[in-house]
């Protein structure tokens, strides 16, 4: 599990609270709060 403000690399993020996708382009990006929920919790696969 990954927590937003993280920094956890390129790929999908799928917020644990509603299943939204967030993707990450660029390794050094931190992980925003999820768009649609501002859930701050994140899988690294869609659960």
């Amino acid at each position: 599990m990954v927590q937003a403000g993280q920094k956890p690399g390129t790929g999908f993020y799928f917020c644990v609270q509603c299943g939204h996708r967030a993707y990450l382009e660029i390794g050094t990006d931190r992980l925003p709060p999820c768009t649609k929920c501002h859930g701050v919790q994140f899988n690294n696969k869609n659960a």
